[in-house]
């Protein structure tokens, strides 16, 4: 264990964090889901990393407030993530626990936090070798018990309208009146002849109101007839809708009836 203890202080010390997707790298060890609900009725969520490699890791766990973009472990926070640092030996499995001290988070709408692993492998000997340690981060949504309203149906009470921004140009503009996060993706406006991606993803928080610049559409223009998007769930898979467009006035979406893809989406 002290080569693997060594390994990391040597890591941190010379701030070599790879986050995972923006090089080659590929990790060893995966979590058992891409997201993960917080259930307010109870005191700790777990979720599972698995290493699916033939060779031990060291790994690092720690929760951080999701304004903290550099990804630093947030010693403020009420909660506590066990084990915090481990050895997980090959074809391994280790249940991390969330536990809230029950306390200090906001009760009356949905909170969001960032759960990180760090995956550091086992030192290579022999000149010119490089170890890179993988970083992987997942949503933690924090629900409160008692909130209002039903989760799942929170991309039905999206309000979505047509607006002109301070220059004259066209955007769309979508509020989020409920206490939950809405986790939309592949947004589209289709017409007649042709259709215009409005975003690849957008988190939107709760009561939150934001504004998608829409570049290549002159306003005044009706020929925009249907937007449509996926909603991920609870569990990262994802469903339809689609709202009829109205240029003069908020309009709202639909589900889609057995639209829901059972697979694993982004957070």
């Amino acid at each position: 264990m002290s080569g693997f203890k060594g390994l990391l202080m040597s890591f941190l010390v010379m701030g070599a964090v790879v986050a995972l997707g923006n090089v080659g790298a590929q990790a060893a060890v995966s979590l058992s889901g891409t997201r993960l609900i917080f259930d307010g009725r109870f005191r700790e969520v777990s979720i599972e990393a698995i290493n699916r490699s033939s060779h031990e890791v060291l790994l690092q766990a720690w929760l951080s407030d999701a304004q903290d973009l550099d990804g630093g472990s947030s010693g403020d926070l009420p909660f506590v993530v066990t084990p915090h640092l481990w050895h997980l030996q090959a074809h391994g499995r280790q249940v991390l626990r969330v536990l809230y001290e029950g306390i200090g988070m906001p009760i009356d709408q949905e909170s969001l936090l960032h759960l990180y692993v760090m995956e550091v492998p086992p030192r290579v000997e022999g000149e010119n070798q490089l170890s890179i340690a993988i970083r992987q981060r997942i949503n933690v949504f924090y629900r409160p018990s008692g909130l209002p309203g039903d989760p799942a149906r929170t991309a039905e009470a999206l309000v979505w309208r047509f607006i002109l921004d301070e220059q004259g140009a066209i955007a769309l503009q979508v509020s989020n009146p409920t206490a939950y996060h809405a986790s939309l993706q592949n947004l589209r406006l289709e017409g007649t002849e042709e259709n215009y991606s409005v975003s690849n993803y957008q988190l939107l928080p709760p009561g939150v109101t934001r504004s998608l610049p829409l570049t290549a559409i002159e306003p005044g223009k009706d020929r925009w007839h249907r937007l449509s998007f996926k909603a991920l769930n609870d569990f990262g898979g994802q469903h339809g809708y689609v709202a009829d467009v109205d240029q003069r006035a908020v309009f709202s979406a639909r589900s889609l009836p057995d639209a829901t893809l059972f697979k694993d989406a982004q957070p």
